[in-house]
């Protein structure tokens, strides 16, 4: 949370000193000089005497939508925030907002910060409130919005148990967003489960196990809907007559045939349907679908179709985890070199999980190529980000390599 906040109020000091257009408000010269003043206070952590200048600076008379004084109130809420006094915080926030002076882009800031306190204290009506607002000013001013904004709107929804609109908004996040989140996806199988879609929750619970597919909780889940949906031995006999007599023309009957291969743990068999979706055209040859494909490879140890299956996904899509994945592949089959481009791939399209672990493979593959100061340089960031644990054993091992190689 702390590291959130702060976040947030370097991105309010980044509005208070932007220089104006001509036709934005601007903060007033002895102001402007006063909040650089009290930045440099903060910087050197002196909050008590940081506190007294914004609260002095905040007694002086302003007008009833003075500028100077929303960009004060907003300064004061964050500076709260930041101590760990969030209700505090809260109150002067919705102040600035009040006071209807700020730029737009600051408000619908300060409306996404509002929702996310108001909506972890328990306020889900309040924060999908300000959220709405903050969609529409969004789109109104073609700002961008947030897929995780809209997952809140969806989640508030959810705990409020307005299913049908919590599936609406969860499902728009899930669409815009080019990472996968797993908990949207969690939430959206439970929604349409609660709703009696089985079908929609079966296809859902596909696209947990295609993203991740050594959770055996959702390889149960979607055996769950399977045999809630009766799709046992007669459909797959009918699947797999289709299948033989090329009568299957349509590309969700492939794609269901090869996941419950998958759930029956004949991996072989999955892939050289969809091998054969892909051959007659019927299976478009998309990231998700190919992602499926590779997950059969990987699980029929056919690594090499794994990695070409994988590069080809990769190429379709932003999604960084595809790029990561393709990278452990790679450095299964001592690909050393593809590996590291791979996970640098992952890297560059914002791999955010898991932080350090891209920079400890790379310092593997590199140690692997005998590539020891730059392996020391990945390795070490890997350290400072936390893998302390798994690569610091390593840069023990290149300064032992270092020492005795003389």
């Amino acid at each position: 949370m702390k590291n959130f906040l702060f976040i947030l109020i370097f991105t309010a000091s980044a509005l208070v000193y932007a220089v104006p257009q001509s036709s934005s408000p601007t903060l007033s010269t002895y102001y402007y000089y006063e909040l650089i003043k009290i930045d440099k206070k903060m910087l050197e952590n002196r909050n008590v005497e940081v506190e007294a200048d914004l609260l002095d600076l905040l007694d002086d008379d302003f007008e009833s939508r003075s500028y100077n004084h929303a960009v004060l109130l907003k300064k004061y809420a964050f500076f709260l925030i930041t101590q760990d006094r969030t209700d505090e915080g809260l109150l002067y926030l919705k102040a600035a907002l009040k006071k209807r002076a700020l730029e737009a882009i600051d408000t619908h800031n300060i409306m996404y910060v509002i929702a996310q306190i108001t909506a972890s204290q328990g306020n889900y009506q309040e924060a999908i409130d300000y959220l709405l607002e903050w969609m529409e000013l969004g789109n109104n001013r073609k700002f961008a919005l947030n897929p995780r904004g809209i997952a809140l709107i969806g989640i508030s929804y959810a705990q409020l148990e307005n299913y049908k609109k919590s599936l609406f908004y969860i499902s728009d996040a899930i669409e815009r967003s080019n990472f996968f989140v797993e908990g949207w996806y969690e939430l959206k199988f439970a929604l349409h489960y609660r709703m009696d879609e089985f079908k929609l929750a079966l296809e859902t619970s596909q696209d947990l196990v295609r993203n991740a597919p050594k959770k055996k909780k959702y390889l149960d889940q979607m055996g769950g809907m399977y045999n809630i949906l009766k799709f046992e031995i007669e459909s797959l006999s009918s699947l797999e007559f289709g299948l033989t007599q090329d009568l299957l023309k349509k590309e969700k009957d492939y794609l269901l045939l090869a996941n419950f291969y998958m759930y029956k743990q004949v991996p072989f068999d999955a892939t050289k349907t969809l091998e054969l979706g892909f051959k007659r055209n019927i299976i478009k040859r998309s990231s998700e679908n190919l992602e499926t494909l590779s997950n059969a490879y990987i699980s029929s140890r056919d690594k090499i179709k794994a990695a070409d299956t994988l590069k080809e996904a990769s190429k379709l899509s932003d999604k960084p985890e595809l790029s990561y994945r393709l990278g452990q592949v790679e450095m299964s089959l001592s690909r050393w070199d593809k590996a590291i481009d791979s996970f640098k791939a992952a890297k560059t399209k914002g791999w955010k999980k898991e932080k350090g672990k891209i920079e400890y493979f790379i310092g593997i593959s590199l140690i692997e190529l005998e590539k020891y100061n730059e392996a020391s340089k990945y390795l070490s960031q890997s350290v400072s980000m936390g893998q302390e644990k798994i690569a610091k054993p390593w840069l023990e091992y290149i300064d032992y390599l270092e020492k005795t190689s003389g």
